[in-house]
């Protein structure tokens, strides 16, 4: 008996030893599989997918500085570049500090977000001496420059990517953005388009091309788009808002009306949807005044510097006979259009010539501070100050605005500097 005993001990070792071992060759082919498709993801130009996969490696390869340092590549092109720095620096703590892979990320990273000038020479020189390394240098810088609107340059990386690459998706998706953001929405348009035929799954270049197709006036191709987002996300009231406009300019009123009405039941206060509401009231045979005026009043509160919807409510105001307010309405429409072309023209031209003018990143951003988007404004008017650090408009703008805010200590710092 105790040598039957010490028999089926011996036996139930073994088992459960050969359990465990077939369970941990399972989870490395598991975690194996999940990096190799992660690989694959990331050199389709595919981030999500890529990020996807390495948070399912993570749960048991987690330890590996390879995983962390894919992982911030993806959240980098992507574009969350927090999640990009947060990886990386996870990466650098498993191996025990900076490598040479981990300078190069960390380069690309902070291309991509718009800190070019520190960068760049090295970036350069790395495509020019890895031509493995090519591909992801031009996308960080060509995304970079487009960032801090410096079209011309990202132009450059573009075309250069695209002469050795001329079907690679991403260098078109990012063409046809320099495209757009320099007013020329029908090549930036072409752009899209064949990034669709290359790859019909890439969600944001079908999004980007069904704005880009409203722009243009060309309603019944960009509600062919909106309609598969529509299939995909019912509930999603940016879609819901464009595809009404759509339907609004092809007189299909009742569709438009239905599909507002539903996504405003969900999403009372979402500004575009207020807006198309409103104006499919206008529009309406007969209109419905008082309806259309009260979706556009809400709709201006929501998108307080949106030019369609100002004017949209003072057409309101005037067909009710409220000549007055009405007038006014107009004027401060007109001053968001004015306001909003002139920040376009800098962002398509002037800053695309000239960088590295203080005055021009001054400008924009005064003009950011007096709408919704007032952090952004701070931003271009520090580095108008890293550019010139005396730039006393700049400080004078800076202490205004901390003085509104309420931070007192940071106003009475610039109104010292912007001092005479």
């Amino acid at each position: 008996l105790r040598l039957v005993s010490r028999l089926f001990t011996r036996r139930g070792l073994a088992l459960a030893a050969a359990v465990l071992l077939v369970g941990y060759g399972a989870a490395q082919a598991w975690a194996w599989n999940h990096l190799r498709a992660a690989r694959a993801a990331l050199a389709a130009y595919h981030p999500e997918e890529a990020s996807d996969r390495l948070a399912a490696c993570a749960r048991v390869w987690g330890s590996r500085p390879e995983v962390r340092l894919l992982a911030s590549r993806a959240a980098r092109q992507s574009g969350d570049l927090g999640a990009a720095d947060h990886e990386l620096r996870a990466c650098e703590q498993l191996q025990g500090g900076a490598s040479d892979d981990t300078a190069f990320e960390w380069a690309l990273t902070q291309a991509a977000a718009g800190n070019v000038r520190e960068v760049e020479p090295y970036l350069q020189k790395r495509a020019e001496q890895s031509p493995t390394a090519a591909a992801l240098v031009w996308e960080a810088l060509a995304a970079g420059y487009l960032r801090v609107y410096r079209t011309l340059d990202a132009m450059a990386c573009a075309e250069h990517w695209l002469k050795r690459e001329p079907d690679n998706p991403r260098a078109l998706d990012l063409r046809g953005q320099i495209y757009v953001t320099g007013r020329g929405l029908v090549r930036g348009s072409d752009d899209y388009r064949r990034v669709l035929q290359l790859d019909p799954s890439r969600k944001q270049t079908r999004w980007r091309l069904a704005v880009c197709l409203i722009d243009l006036g060309a309603y019944d191709e960009a509600a062919g788009h909106l309609e598969v987002f529509a299939r995909d996300a019912p509930d999603d009231p940016e879609v819901a808002a464009r595809l009404a406009r759509c339907y609004v300019m092809t007189r299909q009123g009742a569709e438009a009306r239905a599909l507002l009405d539903a996504a405003l039941a969900r999403h009372p206060d979402h500004g575009p949807c207020l807006r198309a509401r409103g104006q499919v009231a206008l529009t309406a045979d007969p209109p419905d005044l008082e309806a259309a005026e009260g979706y556009l009043r809400r709709a201006a509160a929501a998108l307080p510097d949106d030019y369609q919807t100002n004017w949209s409510l003072a057409e309101a105001m005037r067909q009710r006979g409220k000549a007055d307010e009405a007038k006014a309405q107009l004027a401060r429409a007109e001053g968001v259009r004015d306001r909003a072309e002139r920040m376009a023209e800098l962002r398509s031209r002037k800053l695309a010539e000239q960088p590295l003018d203080p005055a021009l990143h001054y400008e924009m951003g005064t003009l950011l501070l007096r709408g919704p988007h007032a952090d952004v404004g701070v931003q271009w008017l520090t580095s108008a100050l890293a550019l010139d650090p005396d730039h006393k408009p700049s400080h004078a703008a800076l202490a205004d605005h901390y003085a509104r805010t309420g931070d007192p200590a940071r106003a009475a710092d610039h109104r010292r500097r912007a001092a005479p």
